[in-house]
């Protein structure tokens, strides 16, 4: 069952280009780790400009080892002990695939 994890980013004026580098380094430990992530920018909505970003795993045991990854702990102490991010979370979640 795959797994997905999304979360949506309200960016700070001028920092589109910092948060798009801190995602490279998602990008690059979630595909190291067998899953695929894409970045998208809500144009219509109740968020415009927001960024959403989604990772999909396969199965949980995928998940758990990229989220488990040393880089990636690393990386997600930096990004919460920075004192000027380049944007703030509006949501987050974690989605299980459902077969209909």
């Amino acid at each position: 069952m795959a797994v997905r994890a999304v979360a949506v980013f309200h960016v700070r004026p001028g920092k589109y280009g910092q948060l798009f580098e801190a995602l490279k380094v998602v990008k690059k430990i979630v595909e190291r780790g067998g899953g695929t992530f894409v970045v998208s920018r809500q144009v219509f909505g109740p968020q415009p400009g927001s960024v959403v970003a989604v990772g999909r795993y396969a199965d949980w045991a995928m998940f758990a080892k990229v989220r488990s990854d040393a880089e990636f702990e690393q990386f997600l102490e930096r990004m919460r002990n920075n004192p000027d991010p380049p944007a703030d979370v509006v949501s987050s979640a974690v989605l299980e695939e459902v077969a209909i």
